[in-house]
């Protein structure tokens, strides 16, 4: 097969052109006529459940000297208004002349719940002509059930599944049991009122990267024992089943926890295309945590999501990638800036093309939140977690805050993790207006810093930074040290956690020489943390 040419590019975090910002969909010349001797086939010509590769043979007779290019492209979208959800380079324009060239290159394709079809290319992507279109891959079952995830709720007690299907599901059904193989309780799903167009803000989200979300379910199992094995799927007859899957209830305060921790994970699609704001080592995370995702009990993700920013199609790749993560064990979630920042917002940038939280929202409904509030708390294990938003307005949070951590009964959870996507300390040298690492931190710290020394919060957990880094126990900037008349092994301060090593490019714009606070900065390696806890340790 021919081998692809690929050139993996970034956003501003790399300085290069986003692949998919390079196209003008408007511009591009659709053929009047067939093009002699231009062959575009994909086998197989349909899609399994759960993802599949898909293989692209192109073939052009006196092709003349210029790149050429295989696009992915939903059966309805009009290429002329929309991107593709990601394309690959396979002529680069310096090839010697020939008469007839080829190969085979491969994609790899979720459910979207359309079907799929492939264009041929002339040009580079900012002055490209199509030449031909595939045929259609069709999908096997376009309303399967996909993108699953477990959320805590309120209640220890039971468990809340979500899930998309096509907008042709007529209803849909949560089935669990103790056993794999007798599923004896079933709950009916509620469709909820999804999104469109028009919920976006502006930029790509609203116009060219928009894509149909589908239809969002969500069932609740309840009457849950700590402890327990659950088993689970959801769907229904007409439509089919998701896979099963298994996990156990959250547990009690006098349980121990294990989690997995880590902010600005993003996606990526295992081929080597083109694709918007490729997270490559994300693959590689999420792949790890799952083969070690026995005996933890939850998943916590501090912000910067899929990396969507606007191209929908990025929803779909990164609920495929975290399902198997996400339906073991809860996928708990605090809003990032590439989720919520769009001018109009607190922070007036253009970090979620245009999505505003929208889509962040429907796809992961934590315990009492909303699209304009998405700040919450809860307890798993001995842990609880005060999670905040850095997008949005921090004295409308401070209420929340005081009032959270007032009504902690330290004696069943006596360890407080405070969560927030911008970190409140970072070893960075980025002070740029408004929206600079240390410029929020600032902010973050006048707010919050004294409040949550008072209440003794163990750990400030946050992402953004693409690094690992920790602190001592810290106040006011300085190390802290205990206080006056206090004992050997009394609390001391918060440690901060900076843990947005999942996937994005790392961040190297680390400060020189180290602020002494910082026990550990690691900006050249991605990753997880481990967090074991019990009521003693």
């Amino acid at each position: 097969p021919a081998a692809a040419l690929t050139s993996h590019h970034t956003h501003k975090h790399g300085g290069e052109v986003e692949p998919l910002s390079r196209f003008t969909p408007e511009t591009i010349k659709m053929p009047k006529k067939p093009f002699p001797g231009t062959v575009l086939s994909v086998t197989p010509d349909t899609l399994e459940e759960g993802g599949a590769y898909l293989t692209v043979t192109w073939k052009l007779l006196l092709p003349r000297k210029a790149p050429h290019f295989v696009a992915m492209y939903l059966e309805n979208d009009d290429v002329t208004s929309t991107v593709p959800i990601k394309y690959m380079m396979v002529q680069n324009g310096q090839e010697e002349p020939a008469l007839k060239c080829g190969g085979d290159v491969k994609f790899w394709a979720v459910n979207m719940r359309k079907n799929i079809v492939f264009g041929l290319f002339r040009g580079n992507p900012e002055d490209a002509e199509l030449l031909i279109k595939s045929n259609v891959v069709t999908l096997n079952s376009p309303n399967e059930p996909t993108s699953g995830r477990l959320t805590q709720t309120a209640d220890p007690t039971s468990m809340m599944v979500s899930w998309i299907t096509g907008d042709g599901a007529k209803g849909q059904t949560l089935q669990y049991g103790s056993f794999s193989g007798k599923l004896d309780h079933s709950v009916d799903a509620t469709r909820l009122p999804g999104y469109n167009r028009l919920d976006m803000c502006g930029g790509v989200a609203k116009g060219k990267g928009y894509r149909d979300p589908g239809t969002f379910w969500t069932a609740t199992m309840t009457g849950l024992a700590p402890g327990d094995k659950v088993h689970f799927r959801y769907g229904s007859e007409g439509d089919g089943w998701s896979a099963p899957s298994f996990f156990f209830p959250p547990p009690t305060p006098d349980m121990p926890v294990k989690l997995f921790v880590f902010g600005d994970l993003g996606t990526h699609s295992p081929d080597n295309t083109e694709q918007p704001w490729d997270s490559v080592a994300s693959r590689n995370s999420t792949d790890a945590m799952f083969l070690e995702s026995l005996g933890h009990t939850m998943a916590f993700h501090v912000g910067d999501i899929s990396y969507a920013v606007g191209y929908g199609s990025k929803w779909d790749d990164f609920g495929n990638q975290i399902a198997p993560i996400a339906t073991r064990m809860p996928y708990m979630t605090a809003i990032g800036n590439h989720e919520r920042d769009w001018p109009g917002g607190i922070i007036a940038v253009e970090d979620s093309g245009g999505e505003c939280g929208v889509p962040y929202d429907m796809r992961f409904p934590m315990p009492g939140t909303d699209r304009d509030a998405p700040w919450y708390s809860f307890d798993h294990g001995p842990v609880h977690f005060t999670v905040i938003s850095s997008e949005h307005d921090l004295d409308d949070q401070y209420k929340f805050v005081i009032k959270d951590l007032a009504n902690l009964n330290r004696t069943i959870t006596p360890w407080v993790i405070f969560a927030t996507h911008r970190p409140m300390y970072v070893s960075s040298t980025n002070s740029n207006i408004p929206d600079g690492d240390q410029t929020i931190a600032a902010q973050l710290r006048e707010v919050f810093e004294e409040l949550l020394y008072i209440a003794e919060v163990d750990i400030v957990l946050a992402g953004h930074h693409h690094s690992y880094q920790r602190t001592c126990p810290v106040i006011k900037g300085k190390c802290a040290t205990l206080r006056p008349n206090a004992t050997e092994g009394s609390y001391i301060g918060p440690v901060h956690i900076v843990a947005g090593m999942a996937g994005f490019a790392s961040t190297t714009n680390i400060q020189t020489p180290q602020p002494p606070i910082y026990q550990m900065v690691d900006a050249e390696h991605h990753g997880y943390m481990r967090v074991s806890a019990d009521k003693q340790t």
